[in-house]
């Protein structure tokens, strides 16, 4: 008889005193009790960049720092808030926490995580109250809006030759721009 092996939860100060302790010798994220690594491949390095080339920054900062996310601490690849948004709290002694309201656009550049990015990502972020979620992949942009205790109400998938809204910014960016970096 063979018996399967309980897979550990962490919590959220389990998982800080380690990261704070230098525990995990790779980048990971805590994910809803799971520690997951952080993988990062070229397409992936290099659409970021191009990303973060794109954002407009007119009254928001873009950055790539963990989001505390109710119980978890994803790592976006970025994310923008307002310029003159002030953190609402602390965790551990490194990471702050932020207004939902403050927090304009949450992105992942998913190459090998699609599916967990379009789900329970897209579950996290819109539990929390972040007005918009991307996931961007090698073949198109994902928006999601309208956030919901479940998720998000609505998504839209945005394909090459198409343009995304940037809605913090009344601007729109070319679909071709952020995915054809690195191809």
């Amino acid at each position: 008889m063979s018996q399967s092996a309980l897979a550990y939860h962490w919590s959220r100060s389990e998982f800080v005193r380690a990261w704070e302790a230098g525990a995990f010798d790779h980048r990971v994220e805590l994910v809803e009790g799971e520690i997951w690594p952080v993988v990062i491949g070229s397409w992936h390095g290099d659409t970021v960049g191009q990303l973060m080339a794109l954002l407009p920054r007119d009254g928001a900062k873009v950055t790539t720092a963990t989001l505390p996310t109710g119980q978890s601490l994803p790592d976006p690849d970025c994310w923008v808030r307002r310029s003159d948004a002030e953190p609402v709290g602390t965790i551990g002694t490194r990471l702050s926490v932020w207004n939902p309201a403050d927090v304009l656009l949450v992105v992942e550049v998913s190459d090998i995580t699609t599916i967990e990015d379009l789900n329970i990502k897209a579950r996290l972020y819109g539990q929390a109250g972040y007005a918009v979620y991307w996931v961007v992949t090698q073949d198109g942009v994902y928006e999601h809006t309208e956030p919901t205790p479940t998720g998000y109400r609505t998504r839209v998938e945005h394909r090459p030759g198409e343009h995304v809204p940037v809605r913090y910014a009344d601007a729109t960016i070319a679909v071709d721009d952020l995915i054809s970096s690195g191809q």
